[in-house]
């Protein structure tokens, strides 16, 4: 608080002592300098927060400075992963000819995490019609999300689908999207639960994850559609040709350099059941499907992991 008479504030290394009664300032100040005036933070009636905002700390600081001690807040997404496949075995386990382990199921956990979900992982069900629906009517029991990874192409093995048909209140939306990887995709629903049978290769499964699902997660978690979070995007020049086809749109993984005239954007080819490929990239490049590839030199728009 300041007395009556002053309108200004000298910071105490600019002063010295002079005398037992005089203070000797060695700075000038012009009017209103180093002084908060009342309602200059915080005004009266001002909204502070709008709904559908992610707290920040200095969100939290800012209701701490109104005295806001609780707030209503949205509950977070708690969402299942169930893998599936004869030919998957726990992580802990070495794998023998024609196995591999569930590297889905700790992609798809630490990605819903770094999404503001509560990830739910019900283990490894085998290609069979009944152990899956039994897997999935738990987890919708239990979440708000549903993920399958594996079994959503079209092959004799293949069940997500008709189990996902199988449920009450069941509905299809979408088998098959025109991206790549990831084209066997299916969205779907059963009820007010949202149900997802994402590809079984990981390349492709993470990729989904980032496109389609991480957007679902932040809505249904209460983020207003305008505020949703997108990935940081940089301008880089292709150090090479990118071929593509037709008719999909094509998602490419790459690698970013910086020198002295920008940023390059390097292609990390592989097939889609390497994972290695996303551990080396920093980003993807999206080829739009009415175009046959991009050419060496080209500026791209580049998505960040």
């Amino acid at each position: 608080m300041l007395p009556p008479e002053a309108d200004a504030v000298v910071m105490q290394e600019y002063t010295q002592q002079a005398d037992e009664t005089t203070i000797e300032v060695m700075k000038t100040v012009a009017p209103g300098e180093h002084v908060i005036l009342q309602g200059e933070d915080l005004k009266k009636g001002e909204k502070i927060l709008s709904r559908g905002h992610r707290l920040r700390p200095q969100d939290i600081g800012a209701l701490a400075a109104i005295g806001r001690q609780k707030i209503i807040v949205y509950q977070k997404p708690r969402v299942v992963i169930i893998s599936t496949g004869d030919e998957i075995v726990p992580i802990e386990e070495m794998p023998p000819p024609g196995k591999i382990r569930d590297i889905n199921a700790y992609t798809l956990w630490a990605a819903i995490l770094e999404n503001g979900g509560i990830p739910i992982y019900m283990g490894i069900v085998p290609d069979r019609f009944d152990d899956l629906r039994t897997k999935c009517a738990g987890g919708i029991e239990k979440a708000d999300v549903i993920l399958v990874s594996g079994g959503s192409s079209v092959g004799s093995r293949d069940f997500t689908a008709a189990v996902f048909e199988s449920f009450p209140e069941s509905r299809i939306l979408v088998h098959g999207i025109s991206v790549s990887p990831g084209k066997p995709t299916i969205i779907a629903k059963a009820g007010k639960k949202a149900l997802w049978g994402l590809p079984g290769h990981p390349a492709s499964s993470m990729i989904i994850f980032w496109l389609f699902v991480r957007p679902l997660l932040q809505r249904i978690g209460g983020l207003e559609p305008q505020i949703i979070t997108h990935p940081q995007l940089i301008k880089a020049r292709l150090s090479r040709n990118v071929p593509s086809a037709q008719g999909r749109e094509d998602y490419v993984r790459v690698r970013i350099f910086r020198n002295e005239t920008g940023y390059t954007a390097a292609p990390v080819f592989g097939k889609s059941g390497l994972i290695s490929t996303m551990t080396r990239a920093h980003g993807l490049i999206r080829v739009d499907m009415n175009t046959e590839g991009l050419d060496k030199g080209s500026i791209v728009d580049v998505y960040l992991f």
